[in-house]
C-alpha cells in the first residue's frame, strides 16, 4: 500500500475488512534487526501481541456495530459509500460488497441527490461555526426498488485525514404504522364520542317531543270521540226540523237547507272522522318512533343487561325506516316465546341496524321496485340460543365475495358510499363480543339470509356448544 493510498482509502472497520498492520512485514523487520537474540524474541513477542489485540478490536468493534440496529454508512466527499455495518445491509436489502464503491443517492427516492443536500444542510450547519446533528424523516428505497419511511442523521467523520460523513438511519414503517393505527383509533374514538352525544342528544330531543305528542293524541282521541255524539245531536236536530217544517215560518226550512248544501255538510260528515283517525295514527306512529328511538339511543353500561330481542329488532325497524321504506316491505315473524338473554344492548342495535340497512341496499342494487323488495325479520327459540335471521330478495353475495365479507375495509359499494367495517364490526360484536355465531346464506340474483346465533347465557368468548351448532345445518 502507497502513501497515497493510505491517505485516502477509509478504513473497512463497518463490514469487517479494516487492515491490520501485515504481521509478515513486520516480522521479516524484526528479523533484520541487529540486537541480542532475547531482545529480538521480545521484539517479536511484542508484535504479536500488538497484532492480536487489534485483531481482537476490530472484531470486537465490528461486533458491536454489526448488533447495532440502526444501519450505518460511511460516506466519502464525493458521496460514495465507504464502508456499511450489517444492519445497513438488511436494511437495504444488499448482499455481499454491493454497496462498497456506489452512490449513497440510490438510498433515496429523489435520484437528483436533493434530498441528500438538503438532508446535510439541515443536519450540519458548518457555516454558523456549529455543528448541529439532527435526526430527519424522508421516504428512502432499498435496492430492489421497495420504498420504506426513514428517520436519518448524518454526522461528519475524518478518517486518514480525509472528511467523511456517517449516515446512520433506520427503517420506521412499524412506527408509522402503528402511528396510522393509533390515529384510526383516535378518530373511531372521536366517532363514538360524538355518537355518544348525539344519543344524549336524540334522547332528549324524544323526551321534548314525547310531551306535545302526548297532548296531541289525546287531544285527537278527545274529538273522535266527541264527533259521534255531535253527528247523533246533528242527525236528531235534522230529523226534528223536517217533521215540524209546515210549522216553521215560510222558507225557512229551506234557506237551511241551501245553507247545509252550501257548507258541502253531508262531505264533512263522512270525512272528519277518516281525518281524525289518519291524525291519530300519525302522531301515534310518531310516538313509536320516539319511543324507539329513546330505547335505542339510550346509553348502554359496560355489563351486559337482560334482553327482549324482538323489541330491539321491532325498535330498529322503526329507526330504519328511512333506509327501507323507498325500496321494500318488512315482515316481521318474532316469536313471542324467547327468552330474554344478556347483551351489550347498543351493540346489539348496531349489529341489526347494519343487517336491516344492508339488506335494504342489496333490494335496491338489485333494481327491484318497491312493491317487489321484501324483507323478513325471524327470530326462532332453540334450545340454549335465540336464532335471527334477516332475509332480502336482492341481488346475493357473488362466490368470490363470499369468503371476503367479514373481513375488515372490504366492500362492494362505490367509493364513498361504504367503508367496509359495517359488517366485519357486525361479527366481532355477535362472535367476541356475545360469544356467538354469525353466518349467511346467499343465491345470486335471489337474495341473502343472514342467521345470527345468540346464547342464552353469558359465556362470552365461548362457541356455541354442539346444540347451537346444529342449528346452522
Amino acid at each position: 500500500m502507497t502513501e497515497d493510498q493510505d491517505s485516502t482509502d477509509a478504513p473497512k472497520i463497518l463490514s469487517g475488512t479494516a487492515d491490520v498492520a501485515s504481521g509478515s512485514d513486520l516480522l521479516d523487520a524484526a528479523m533484520e534487526i541487529d540486537a541480542p537474540e532475547d531482545v529480538r524474541a521480545r521484539f517479536l513477542a511484542l508484535l504479536t501481541e500488538q497484532k492480536r489485540r487489534k485483531k481482537e478490536t476490530t472484531q470486537r468493534l465490528k461486533t458491536i456495530l454489526d448488533s447495532v440496529v440502526e444501519g450505518i454508512l460511511i460516506i466519502d466527499a464525493t458521496g460514495m459509500i465507504q464502508d456499511f455495518n450489517k444492519s445497513a445491509a438488511e436494511i437495504l436489502r444488499a448482499t455481499g460488497d454491493e454497496l462498497l464503491g456506489t452512490s449513497v443517492d440510490i438510498m433515496f427516492i429523489d435520484r437528483k441527490a436533493t434530498v441528500r443536500h438538503k438532508l446535510l444542510n439541515r443536519c450540519i450547519n458548518i457555516s454558523s461555526g456549529v455543528l448541529k446533528y439532527d435526526y430527519t424523516e424522508t421516504m428512502a428505497q432499498r435496492l430492489d426498488g421497495d420504498s420504506f419511511p426513514m428517520e436519518i442523521i448524518v454526522s461528519p467523520a475524518n478518517f486518514a485525514s480525509e472528511m467523511s460523513y456517517l449516515y446512520i438511519f433506520r427503517d420506521i414503517t412499524r412506527r408509522k404504522n402503528a402511528e396510522v393505527a393509533q390515529k384510526k383509533l383516535e378518530e373511531d374514538l372521536r366517532e363514538a364520542l360524538k355518537l355518544e352525544a348525539i344519543g344524549h342528544l336524540a334522547g332528549g330531543i324524544a323526551h321534548e317531543i314525547n310531551t306535545p305528542s302526548q297532548y296531541i293524541r289525546d287531544n285527537l282521541k278527545f274529538l273522535n270521540d266527541s264527533y259521534g255524539a255531535l253527528s247523533r245531536m246533528l242527525g236528531l236536530a235534522l230529523q226534528t226540523l223536517w217533521k215540524n217544517r209546515a210549522n216553521l215560518p215560510p222558507n225557512t226550512f229551506e234557506d237551511f237547507a241551501r245553507q247545509m248544501r252550501d257548507s258541502d255538510l253531508e262531505f264533512l260528515l263522512e270525512e272528519i272522522p277518516h281525518a281524525t283517525q289518519q291524525s291519530l295514527d300519525g302522531i301515534n306512529q310518531v310516538a313509536r318512533i320516539v319511543l324507539s328511538m329513546k330505547e335505542f339511543s339510550h346509553p348502554g353500561g359496560t355489563e351486559k343487561t337482560t334482553t327482549d330481542i324482538n323489541r330491539v329488532l321491532s325498535n330498529v325497524i322503526v329507526i330504519s325506516r328511512n333506509e327501507w321504506k323507498h325500496n321494500a316491505d318488512i315482515t316481521e315473524e318474532l316469536d313471542p316465546e324467547i327468552p330474554h338473554i344478556p347483551c351489550h344492548i347498543n351493540e346489539v342495535n348496531q349489529v341489526f341496524l347494519n343487517l336491516i340497512v344492508n339488506a335494504a341496499q342489496a333490494i335496491q342494487a338489485a333494481g327491484r321496485k318497491p312493491e317487489e323488495g321484501h324483507i323478513t325479520v325471524k327470530t326462532t327459540s332453540l334450545d340454549d340460543s335465540i336464532l335471527i335471521s334477516i332475509s332480502d330478495n336482492g341481488t346475493g353475495i357473488a362466490k368470490e365475495n363470499r369468503s371476503k365479507v367479514f373481513n375488515p375495509f372490504f366492500t362492494t359499494k362505490e367509493v364513498g358510499k361504504g367503508t367496509g367495517q359495517g359488517l366485519s364490526i357486525t361479527h366481532d360484536i355477535v362472535t367476541v363480543r356475545h360469544g356467538g355465531r354469525i353466518w349467511f346464506e346467499t343465491e345470486m340474483g335471489k337474495g341473502t339470509t343472514f342467521r345470527v346465533l345468540l346464547p342464552a347465557e353469558d359465556r362470552t368468548g365461548k362457541k356455541p356448544d354442539e346444540k347451537s351448532e346444529k342449528a346452522k345445518t
